[in-house]
Order: C-alpha cells, then sequence, then structure tokens
C-alpha cells in the first residue's frame, strides 16, 4: 500500500510539475512579446518620440498582433476542418449544437480581440474615442496652444 501512495504522489507530482512549466513557458512567450514592444517604445523614448509621434511606435506591435490574430482565426477554422456542423448528423441533433457553439465561441473571442486591436490601431493613428474619435493630434495641438497662453499671460505679468 505504501509503494502505491507513494507512486500516486509521486504522480500527482510529476503532473503538476508539468503543468507548471507549462504555464512558465506560455508566462515567457507573453514575456518575449512584452519585451519587444517595451523594447520599441524604449527606443522611440530615447529618440525623443513623446506625443503624437510616440504612438507610431506602438504600430509595429500591433501589427505582429494582427498577424497573431490572423493565425488564431485560421487555427480555429483548422481544427473545426472549416465546418462548424458535422455532415453526417442533422444540425439540430445534441453533438451538431455542441459543435457550433464551441465553433462560434472561440471565433467570437478571436473577434473581440481584434476589435480591441482595431480600435489600438486607430489610438496610434492619432484618433481618440471619446468626443466622437476626434484626432488626437487636434487635442495635442489644443493642449500645446493652451501651454503657449499660459505662458505668454506669465510673461507679461511679470514684465
Amino acid at each position: 500500500m505504501t509503494s502505491f501512495t507513494t507512486a500516486a504522489t509521486r504522480k500527482k507530482c510529476e503532473d503538476k510539475r508539468e503543468e507548471s512549466e507549462k504555464e512558465h513557458a506560455g508566462k515567457e512567450d507573453l514575456r518575449d512579446l512584452q519585451s519587444f514592444a517595451q523594447q520599441v517604445l524604449a527606443e522611440a523614448r530615447e529618440r525623443g518620440q513623446v506625443g503624437p509621434e510616440g504612438l507610431l511606435a506602438t504600430r509595429v506591435p500591433l501589427l505582429h498582433l494582427f498577424a497573431r490574430i490572423g493565425r488564431m482565426h485560421d487555427q480555429i477554422d483548422e481544427a473545426f476542418g472549416g465546418q462548424p456542423f458535422q455532415r453526417n448528423v442533422g444540425p439540430a441533433s445534441p453533438a451538431n449544437v455542441r459543435r457550433f457553439n464551441a465553433y462560434f465561441e472561440c471565433h467570437r473571442k478571436v473577434t473581440e480581440l481584434l476589435g480591441t486591436a482595431i480600435e489600438l490601431w486607430a489610438l496610434s493613428c492619432g484618433m481618440k474615442m471619446e468626443d466622437d474619435w476626434v484626432p488626437i493630434v487636434i487635442v495635442y495641438m489644443d493642449h500645446q496652444a493652451a501651454k503657449a497662453r499660459a505662458s505668454a499671460a506669465r510673461a507679461a505679468v511679470k514684465d
């Protein structure tokens, strides 16, 4: 009985170790992606690109994200053989209903990611979501003009 318990315990430990290694590998992939994005943004900061000019630096990582989302859609179609329904079973059968729901849910989640990526792309192109997508460049210029007026008013008061 002791050897069985020890073997079972050893098996549980090995399973947990494999799970943690998989999680660690997934986190490393995320770190690689983050480090790439962070490198691009750090380089933009070093070049003095701030404000709307700094947004241009975010486009490269976003292009990678668009490609990754496209690959996800392709992999979902590949996993389901491009068919949301099985051909040999009726469309209202429980197996086809489950298959369609799984297919649809996978595509829905990836499409939500695409929507978020499109919003980020619009922001990187200088659009502001609030105020009916007013270009950020206009908001930035208004802010700079207000600062210039304020410094001119302070200079006039000092004189």
